[in-house]
C-alpha cells in the first residue's frame, strides 16, 4: 500500500474509533478517588516495557523505527532508566540499538532521517544509550553516522517533494531530523551538533512554509504531506511548529511562527473548540496527538513559554486541554492516537502552570489505561494490533512512558520532544562561544561557558523548576559584573560594543525573583535575534 493510501485509510479509521469511551466502560474521568497510586503505575510500567522481549515479539523486529518497531522498546527501556536507575534497563536498550545498527534494511539509505520514522533515531538512541554506559567510542560511532546523516544536502535545500528535497513534517522530514538532533543535544549536552549545522534546516523549513502559504495572505507558513496541508503534530504544523519554538529565530521568523499559531487558533471548530486535522476539513471528529486539539495543546504550551506576555497562547492550550478532557478517552491505546498520548497534553499543562487538575487528570487517563489498555489492544482496537501492540506510537509501550512520566511530572514529556524552555537560552548562549571579544569581557576575565550558561538559564526562564538555586548559584560565582549583554544587547550586526547598556544585572541581583515573564520573553527573543544576526 503506498504511503498516500495508508494515510487516508488510517485517518477514515482514526474517525471510527474516536468516540469516547464512557459508552461502553464506566469510568468517570472526573472521580479522583480512582487514581492509582505511583507505585502502581511504576510496577506496571516495568513491567509493560518488558513485554515484547519475553513475547519475542518478532513482527516489531523487523520494523527498524522508534514509532511502531523494537526501537520504541528500546527508548522505553531508556525511559526506564532515566526514571528508576535500572542499568538492565539501559543494557537493553543499548543491545536492541546495536542489533538494528548492523542490520541492512535499518540502516538503508531509503530510510527517512527522521527520529521517529528513519535512520536520525537509530543514530540518537545509540549515541544517547552509549554516553550513558560509558563508552564514548560507541557514542562517538553514532553520532558520526548522524553527523553523515546531516550532511546530506537534501536537507537545507530543495522542494517541499521531489527533487533534491524530502517533506518538512515530523515524521518523514525535516522536522522529524531537527527533532532526533534536539534529542541527542538533550542528553549530550548543548553544541554536541552545533547550531551551523541544524540552523540551515531550520531555514529551508522557514523556506518551505512560506512558500506553501503563498496562496493565504492571513497564514504566514503552510506545508502539505503528499498534497494535503496538515494541522497535526504527526504530518503537519502542529509538529513543525513545536520543533520551530525550540530554536533562536529572527525576529522576523518568529513573528511567522506566532501568526500562523494564531491563525490556527482563530480557525479551530467554534463550537467544541478542537483543532481540525487540515486545512479546510470540516470534520470535527479527531482528538489525538496526530490529529485535533492534544497536538495543538503541546504546541501551544511550549509557544506559551516562548512568548510569555502573549497571554492568549497560555489561554489557548487551557482550552485544548478542555476538548482534551471531555473527549481523550478513545477506543486507542497508544501515543499517535489514543489515550496515552491524549494524557501528555495534560503533562505539558502541569509543566506550563503547575496547577494540581492536570497532575490528576492525566492519572486520570492512566488509570483508565490500566484497567482497559491491554483489552483494547486485544479486541483490535489498536491499529495494527498484531504486529505492534508493544509499540511506542501505536501500542502498550507508549502507555509505559506515561506511567514513568506521572512518577514525575514536573520533568515529563512527549516522548522525543524537547518540551522544557531551558535549553533555549544555553544553545544561543553556547552558540556565541563566549568570545570576550563578544561580550566585552576583561581579557583577565575567569569567567567560563558553564557559568554563563549556567546564569543565562536562571535569569531567563522563570518557568524553570528550581530557579531560586539557579539564580542563587550564578550569584555565588560572582560572575554579574562580568556579564555586559542583556537586556539592552543591540538589535543589528552592526552594533558595537561600546554601544552596549550599562549592565542590567544588578537589577536581577537586588530582586531575582520579581522579573516579569513578558520582559524576560522579550530578553530571550533579543538574544535570539542578535545571534542570527551576528552570524548572518
Amino acid at each position: 500500500m503506498s504511503s498516500l493510501m495508508e494515510v487516508t485509510s488510517q485517518e477514515s479509521h482514526e474517525e471510527s474509533n474516536n468516540e469516547r469511551l464512557d459508552l461502553i466502560h464506566h469510568l468517570d474521568p472526573a472521580a479522583t478517588d480512582v487514581l492509582l497510586p505511583d507505585e502502581t503505575f511504576l510496577k506496571a510500567a516495568i513491567s509493560l516495557k518488558d513485554q515484547p522481549i519475553r513475547d519475542n515479539n518478532m513482527g516489531a523486529a523487523i520494523d527498524p523505527t522508534v514509532y511502531t518497531g523494537l526501537l520504541g522498546t528500546a527508548f522505553t527501556c531508556l525511559r526506564s532508566y532515566e526514571v528508576t536507575g535500572n542499568k538492565q534497563d539501559l543494557l537493553l536498550c543499548s543491545n536492541i540499538v546495536d542489533t538494528f545498527s548492523i542490520s541492512p534494511h535499518a540502516s538503508s539509505r531509503h530510510m527517512t532521517l527522521t527520529f521517529l520514522c528513519g535512520r536520525g533515531g537509530l543514530y540518537a538512541l545509540g549515541a544517547v544509550a552509549a554516553n550513558y554506559m560509558g563508552d564514548p567510542q560507541g557514542r562517538d560511532f553514532f553520532l558520526n553516522l548522524f553527523l553523515e546523516v546531516a550532511q546530506e544536502r537534501a536537507l537545507p535545500v530543495g522542494p517541499e517533494e521531489g527533487g533534491f528535497g524530502i517533506s518538512y513534517e515530523l515524521m518523514h522530514g525535516r522536522a522529524g531530523f531537527l527533532w532526533a538532533a534536539l534529542f541527542i543535544n538533550k542528553h549530550l549536552g548543548e553544541g554536541t551538533l552545533p547550531s551551523d549545522l541544524l540552523l540551515p534546516v531550520v531555514d529551508a523549513i522557514l523556506a518551505g512554509g512560506r512558500a506553501g502559504a503563498s496562496d493565504n495572505a492571513t497564514c504566514p507558513l503552510m506545508y502539505r504531506w503528499h498534497g494535503t496541508p496538515y494541522w497535526g503534530a504527526a504530518n503537519g504544523l502542529a509538529g513543525i511548529l513545536q520543533v520551530l519554538l525550540n530554536f533562536p529565530l529572527p525576529k522576523e521568523d518568529m513573528e511567522d511562527v506566532r501568526a500562523t499559531l494564531r491563525y490556527m487558533m482563530s480557525n479551530r471548530f467554534p463550537h467544541s473548540g478542537n483543532y481540525p486535522s487540515s486545512e479546510g476539513n470540516a470534520r470535527d471528529k479527531l482528538v489525538q496527538w496526530s490529529h485535533g486539539a492534544t497536538g495543538m495543546a503541546i504546541t501551544l504550551c511550549k509557544a506559551s513559554e516562548m512568548f510569555p506576555n502573549d497571554r492568549e497562547f497560555r489561554d489557548a492550550a487551557i482550552e485544548a486541554g478542555e476538548v482534551v478532557w471531555k473527549r481523550g478517552l478513545v477506543k486507542k491505546v497508544g501515543l499517535a492516537d489514543g489515550v496515552a498520548g491524549n494524557a501528555y497534553a495534560f503533562l505539558s499543562l502541569y509543566r506550563l502552570t503547575g496547577e494540581s487538575i492536570y497532575e490528576e487528570r492525566p492519572k486520570a487517563f492512566a488509570s483508565f489505561l490500566y484497567h482497559n489498555a491491554s483489552g483494547l489492544v486485544a479486541i483490535g482496537h489498536g491499529r495494527g494490533a498484531a504486529d505492534h501492540a508493544y509499540s511506542l506510537f501505536q501500542g502498550l509501550a507508549g502507555t509505559a512512558c506515561l506511567w514513568f512520566d506521572l512518577l514525575k511530572p514536573e520533568s515529563s514529556r512527549f516522548p522525543g520532544i524537547r518540551q522544557d524552555s531551558k535549553h533555549y537560552v544555553i544553545m544561543v548562549l553556547s552558540s556565541f562561544q563566549c568570545s570576550s571579544d563578544y561580550f566585552g569581557f576583561s581579557s583577565d576575565s575567569n569567567v567560563d561557558r558553564d557559568d554563563l550558561v549556567l546564569f543565562g538559564k536562571a535569569i531567563f526562564t522563570p518557568w524553570m523548576p528550581h530557579r531560586d538555586e539557579l539564580i542563587g548559584s550564578a550569584l555565588e560565582k560572582d560572575i554579574s559584573e562580568e556579564f555586559r549583554y542583556l537586556e539592552h544587547a543591540p538589535h543589528t550586526a552592526e552594533a558595537q560594543p561600546d554601544h552596549r547598556a550599562k549592565p542590567y544585572i544588578s537589577q536581577v541581583k537586588a530582586k531575582p525573583w520579581s522579573l516579569e515573564n513578558d520582559h524576560v520573553g522579550n530578553s530571550v527573543n533579543i538574544f535570539g535575534s542578535v545571534f542570527i544576526n551576528k552570524n548572518n
